[in-house]
């Protein structure tokens, strides 16, 4: 029998919840010049030199931009953050050790450990870097294949500038690639918040280990879990511990994750290492203890999948030809990669089973008691994004100035330029968590009183407190200007693994009539060629005013016209032009180049109700004045206009009255809104929304995801059908309504790290947002009350069959 939530509420305070403990604040440090180099083995690389630069060109796009050519088009500098303190006083000690600086380790005070850390405890260590070797020049061989590709990624790049200025090309491509590498290798000490923080929710430390680091696994590990092996390594056995073998020191064998040295492990009577993990032979059962190494996590952990222009032939085999850095991996429930060593009913794995392949809830950590997973974002053609103006806050001096920021996040929420937005990401995924995060979330059970809310993020005490903020920080330009050379995967230059060609999946004929629809019902939405407001809602007069532009590649912008329109004189005389080499062009391209491509999305922001699909991402509200994301979000952003209201319901896990209606709230401080993203390279990234709800992956007859060309293409249209469907159920046929639910009977407690005396019953086949969505610091409503997540976007469901069938193929080019 379910007690009623109220009794529960007054048993949890009648018991006193759970004891607050305090963060011990101290004075910031005086900030010293640092000097010298970090040391690094010279034994680093077992077989430096071993792989020659690969000099086959790529079928995904590259981009030659730099962030010289946004600075030049008053695109740079974003936001108004300059550095903390202790960077700037430093800079040259970080350049001169940017690649010791790319992992670093807490080194804990006598008698203290991660066993005896408490939630909200004090501090009881400093950092100290995990110093990894930088990589040879490119002009050399390799110690692994990963930094060949490297290279052959940059050799790609900046030809134009090699023409008249071969030292500046090699300057901007070693930017580029230490972008790179921050963006593969960085980790900055984000290696303690599985065993500290998620241990918190996942029944202790003992919880946390990775059964498919196992290196018996790494011949199934994608068709399993969905993860990507770093094709660099092989299957190892005894002698590795039973670890992949692998040239890098650090890589896992598994791509995303890397792997350092755990401290020795020592007998607590007498202090003596009884386990030392540099030297110490096999013991049976030490991955699942976390013997020997723990384990960080870089960006490409969410964002490194398989080239959908080429991929493998067989996906646990994967080549580095078969990866893109930038595109997300579509295949993988990512989150739930740290909870596997977790009981199936454990409250936490039953959250994340239900969360759909490619999708991440980027407040799984920084809890807004909201079920509001989202898709990674796509990372093409950024120097095409749109830049707006907002009033900021500078995190360090606390002056307020106008300032340049791109949207971003799903509702545009991180709105302080790039820079902040990109190590805000680091920060989410478990750098600085005990020093700057945990000090700032609620406490566990309480109900009244400061500890009983989150409080904002502080960056100039992170960086004070927490040294891996500035080793972070140093590089954010660098890898800046790594992700604005990424460009789309078009579905024209793709091959399948025979060698078929993708444009054999497009019907071509109907792009030209699928243009047309697009400009009139989608381009008002998902253009970076802005429509002016007063034609928005007039379709012919859209369809008028974007005549002539071309929205997909310029490489296939013939497709998008019929021969006649192609060949007429009022198209040749207002849409074409001649480049500076006198040759013919689509005159947005003779102008502008790669600046000419249409980013397919005007990243404005829209009111959630006009859309239509599940409200809880778009009500996300960290970044709201006095939340923890506070700093990383602008004035205008907490200042912008409420979208309306949105019903006040009894929290749904109340017996019998779950989900009344008991009033209405307005919402206000930024949040209710969602941007229209980008639909490049929408072909290759299906399901849609932002929580990939519409449609489904393909699987093949043994249950793994189908990632040929084929595969995508047919999860595309799968997609495409349902999204032009009616999500009305009493239309026929209409979407079928998703709602993820729990798998089995669960036991939820009242806390968000499940801790306290009193479990609540809950049965299999419970939606998981009617308690995921609700705040348990404030427990008698529901924080959102929307359960169905595949509704919404009913845009061009009346189109004709025709006219779908054409946007269809259209899109395929985008």
């Amino acid at each position: 029998m379910r007690l009623p939530l109220t009794l529960l509420a007054a048993l949890v305070l009648a018991h006193g919840a759970h004891a607050q403990s305090t963060q011990t604040k101290t004075p910031p440090p005086k900030i010293e010049k640092k000097t010298g180099l970090v040391d690094v083995s010279n034994e680093y690389w077992p077989t430096p030199g071993a792989y020659p630069v690969p000099q086959v060109p790529y079928r995904h796009t590259l981009r030659s931009v730099s962030l010289d050519d946004l600075a030049n088009r008053n695109i740079l500098p974003l936001g108004v953050y300059n550095g903390t303190p202790q960077l700037n006083a430093n800079k040259e000690w970080y350049e001169k050790n940017f690649y010791a600086t790319l992992a670093a380790k807490k080194v804990w005070n006598p008698g203290t450990s991660p066993k005896t850390h408490e939630f909200q405890g004090p501090i009881t260590w400093k950092y100290e870097p995990i110093p990894q070797l930088p990589p040879p020049p490119c002009n050399q061989p390799q110690p692994t294949g990963y930094d060949a590709e490297g290279c052959r990624y940059v050799n790609t790049l900046f030809k134009d500038v090699e023409a008249k200025d071969p030292a500046r090309a090699q300057q901007l491509r070693e930017q580029v690639r230490r972008g790179r590498d921050v963006w593969f290798k960085g980790t900055f000490g984000n290696q303690d918040e599985p065993y500290l923080h998620f241990a918190r929710v996942a029944g202790g430390q003992d919880k946390i280990f990775y059964p498919w680091l196992d290196t018996r696994e790494r011949k199934h590990r994608f068709t399993k879990y969905g993860l990507i092996n770093d094709p660099d390594c092989t299957e190892g056995d005894a002698s590795t511990n039973y670890w992949d073998k692998c040239p890098d020191p650090h890589s896992s064998g598994v791509l995303g994750y890397r792997k350092y040295y755990a401290d020795p492990t020592k007998d607590e009577k007498t202090g003596k290492v009884v386990f030392d993990p540099k030297t110490s032979p096999y013991t049976k059962g030490e991955l699942e203890k976390n013997l020997r190494y723990v384990v960080g996590h870089p960006c490409v952990q969410c964002h490194v999948g398989f080239d959908p222009t080429n991929p493998p032939k067989d996906p646990n085999k994967p080549r580095w030809e078969n990866l893109s850095a930038t595109i997300g991996n579509q295949h993988i429930v990512q989150p739930l990669m740290f909870f596997q060593g977790t009981d199936h009913d454990a409250v936490v794995r039953q959250v994340l089973k239900a969360g759909r392949p490619g999708t991440i809830d980027t407040s799984l950590v920084a809890n807004d008691f909201q079920n509001n997973p989202g898709t990674q974002n796509n990372i093409m053609d950024f120097q095409n994004r749109r830049v707006f103006e907002h009033v900021m806050k500078d995190p360090v001096t606390g002056e307020i100035k106008k300032g340049l920021t791109q949207n971003v996040l799903k509702g545009g929420e991180d709105s302080v330029g790039d820079r902040l937005a990109l190590i805000r990401v680091y920060v989410n995924i478990g750098m600085c968590t005990e020093e700057c995060w945990t000090p700032n979330f609620p406490t566990p059970g309480k109900l009244f009183g400061e500890r009983s809310k989150q409080s904002p993020f502080s960056i100039k005490q992170c960086a004070a407190e927490c040294e891996p903020w500035n080793y972070a920080d140093a590089k954010m330009h660098d890898l800046a200007a790594f992700l604005i050379t990424g460009g789309p995967t078009y579905l024209g230059k793709s091959a399948e693994v025979d060698n078929t060609p993708g444009l054999k999946y497009v019907d071509l004929g109907k792009v030209p009539q699928g243009r047309k629809v697009f400009a009139r019902e989608c381009a008002s939405c998902h253009s970076s060629k802005v429509a002016p407001e007063n034609i928005r809602r007039d379709k012919a007069a859209l369809e008028r005013f974007y005549e002539g532009h071309v929205f997909g590649s310029e490489d296939f912008w013939q497709y998008e016209f019929t021969k006649e329109e192609r060949e007429s004189v009022k198209f040749v005389t207002q849409y074409m032009a001649k480049d500076k080499d006198g040759k013919l062009r689509p005159k947005q391209f003779a102008k502008d180049g790669v600046f000419g491509q249409d980013w397919l999305g005007n990243d404005e922001p829209v009111p959630f109700h006009e859309i239509g699909t599940n409200m809880c991402r778009a009500l996300h509200d960290n970044h709201n004045e006095g939340h923890i994301w506070e700093e990383f979000s602008s004035e205008t952003y907490k200042q912008r206009k409420s979208p309306g209201k949105v019903d006040v319901t009894l929290n749904q896990m109340v017996p019998g009255l779950g989900g009344m209606k008991i009033g209405e709230r307005e919402i206000k401080g930024g949040p209710g809104y969602l941007r229209n993203i980008s639909l490049l390279s929408v072909w290759a990234t299906a399901p849609f929304l932002h929580n990939n709800a519409i449609g489904e992956m393909p699987v093949l007859k043994d249950g793994s995801p189908d990632v040929t060309v084929a595969g995508r293409v047919k999860a595309f249209e799968q997609a495409f059908e349902e999204l032009m469907m009616s999500d009305d159920p009493k239309v026929k046929p209409s979407r079928p309504q998703k709602i993820s639910k729990t798998d089995t009977d669960i036991w939820l407690a009242l806390q968000e790290d499940q801790g306290g005396l009193i479990k609540l019953p809950v049965s299999k086949g419970t939606p998981i947002g009617k308690f995921t969505s609700s705040d348990p610091h404030r427990p008698v409503t529901q924080k959102c009350d929307d359960l169905v997540e595949n509704k919404g976007h009913q845009f061009g469901v009346s189109l004709s069959k025709e006219d779908k069938h054409a946007l269809r193929e259209f899109l395929k080019l985008m």
